[in-house]
């Protein structure tokens, strides 16, 4: 014969508070809630002149051709691929992110030789390109999985270089890119000009090209609906200077981030004294993503991960010889071949998708 059990009797000691009962739930509906929620990874990385071994015409290449002073040759860019692959791959445990912006790219050959390297270990990217203006030939880019997104767009824009002194600069990429959903983000990748002349006397050019892309990025706001947009790039101005604090409007806290601002996230490592690039000693916070208000709270949509901004800082991206120490560790110091990656270390902050 069956037996039924008895409803069991519990004295009023042994019920739990309704305060305790009410926190469980909270607890399991945010875990139904992280379940639905899918995490992708945004990085950026300068690649330090990713050169192809080609003289390209109209471009400044003649360092990295065969012959030159650092006699850049094939086994040299065939280790530059495999070297900056591998650096990829560990941005995500060896899986590399969904979604990479890069600069000083020389030319879709080079890019495209990078994605058939990243494909040997399995890792299947697509890539976007426009050949720029910048002097020496050096190029922004992105690579993406078309496993996890779709690329619906592109475009590049130049910048005006009466606005910056007479000289030519890199361009603006977007990418448009969409997840299996149907939830868009806009990508925009940067490398504003250079701190050669001194970081007070070029401020102007970067102070330039931040409006352009602060204009452009209102654009989209305006046209689309509940844009998430996200700004990456190698900006050569920390945080808190004037192109990247006051005129793209990139905020520390996010409770100033309004309509129209970005939140920073990079802001807080660079105050923690962190860094992606050396200089005379210093480390500073070049390199960095930002997300727009919508990318806060679009609750349907493509959201940051609060907390996931970083800087990749593997031990084999670091020079070990006592001098440099700690260094990143750069393809040549001067014209001596050290076979390394970059003078600059990834970054790369988490996005949540529905």
């Amino acid at each position: 014969m069956l037996q039924t059990s008895k409803p069991i009797k519990m004295k009023a000691s042994k019920l739990l508070p309704f305060s305790m009962l009410m926190t469980l739930l909270g607890w399991n509906i945010c875990a139904v809630y992280a379940q639905e929620k899918q995490t992708i990874q945004i990085a950026f990385y300068n690649m330090e002149n990713l050169f192809d071994t080609l003289d390209t015409p109209n471009k400044i290449d003649e360092e990295y051709l065969p012959g030159s002073k650092i006699n850049w040759n094939t086994e040299k860019y065939q280790n530059k691929l495999a070297n900056m692959s591998a650096s990829i791959l560990a941005i995500n445990e060896g899986k590399g992110p969904a979604v990479l912006g890069m600069c000083e790219v020389e030319t879709e050959i080079a890019l495209k030789d990078l994605c058939k390297q990243l494909a040997k270990s399995g890792q299947v990217y697509n890539s976007v390109f426009f050949e720029g203006q910048d002097e020496r030939g050096i190029d922004v880019a992105l690579i993406y999985k078309p496993s996890f997104l779709k690329l619906i767009g592109k475009h590049s824009y130049s910048i005006d270089p009466s606005s910056i002194g007479g000289d030519h600069t890199r361009n603006v990429l977007l990418a448009q890119l969409q997840t299996k959903k149907g939830d868009k983000m806009n990508v925009l990748v940067n490398h504003f000009p250079s701190r050669r002349e001194g970081q007070l006397e070029s401020e102007f050019k970067r102070i330039a090209v931040a409006a352009k892309l602060k204009n452009l990025c209102d654009s989209i706001g305006k046209t689309t609906t509940n844009a998430t947009i996200i700004v990456m790039g190698d900006f050569n101005d920390h945080p808190n200077d004037k192109s990247m604090a006051e005129i793209l409007s990139g905020k520390l806290n996010l409770d100033e981030v309004g309509n129209t601002d970005f939140y920073n996230p990079f802001w807080k490592l660079h105050l923690d004294g962190l860094g992606t690039h050396k200089y005379k000693g210093e480390w500073g916070v070049l390199d960095q993503i930002l997300v727009n208000s919508n990318g806060l709270k679009n609750k349907k949509g493509i959201v940051y991960k609060m907390q996931s901004a970083k800087i990749i800082k593997n031990d084999f991206l670091l020079e070990t010889e006592e001098k440099y120490k700690g260094n990143p560790k750069r393809t040549f110091a001067g014209s001596k071949y050290l076979n390394g990656y970059s003078d600059h270390l990834p970054v790369s902050i988490e996005l949540l998708l529905e």
